[in-house]
């Protein structure tokens, strides 16, 4: 019907449909933004709702590329090391088993990067629940007389997903 004429009974089915629908399942964002420290591991947290469970669904991540790597005799360029993990707080359990370079799970990722939509991640977080964000932005070793240089990223994160309001 999308590409027909819809009646008023159709339309008012339709939007009655979807307010019953949201009153059982919501769609949401979870966004954060922080400053992942030169040489610094830490982590922040994003509290859950209380309103109910949430089914995370997908990843977006922004990020700067402030550090530099340069090669032994050659010019610097900008990198970003930082690396994360997220965990949720009352499993207390990492949804991966180590930290993750941000460049292999971002996406738009850096701002000359191009967007090609969100990363599939599926994970339930009971209801008060709260997602940690472990981040590790220190340089890593240098490789053949490489020089990396950690300075302060900014990371943009947000998890888009649905709460399951519970009517008790």
């Amino acid at each position: 019907k999308d590409n027909e004429k819809m009646t008023a009974a159709e339309i008012t089915a339709k939007v009655n449909g979807a307010q019953q629908t949201q009153r059982y399942e919501k769609s949401f964002d979870l966004v954060r933004e922080f400053t992942a420290k030169a040489n610094t591991a830490d982590s922040v947290t994003i509290p859950l709702t209380n309103e109910g469970p949430f089914i995370q669904e997908s990843v977006n991540i922004m990020f700067t590329k402030n550090s530099t790597q340069t090669p032994d005799g050659g010019s610097a360029v900008n990198k970003c090391f930082t690396k994360l993990k997220f965990k949720s707080q009352a499993a207390g359990n990492a949804q991966s088993s180590d930290y993750i370079p941000v460049q292999l799970i971002a996406t738009p990722g850096s701002d000359e990067s191009p967007r090609y939509g969100a990363r599939p991640f599926y994970y339930y977080y009971p209801k008060g629940d709260a997602l940690i964000i472990e981040y590790d932005n220190r340089a890593p070793a240098p490789l053949n007389a490489e020089t990396n240089v950690s300075k302060d990223e900014r990371i943009c994160v947000c998890i888009t997903g649905k709460i399951y309001p519970l009517n008790d």
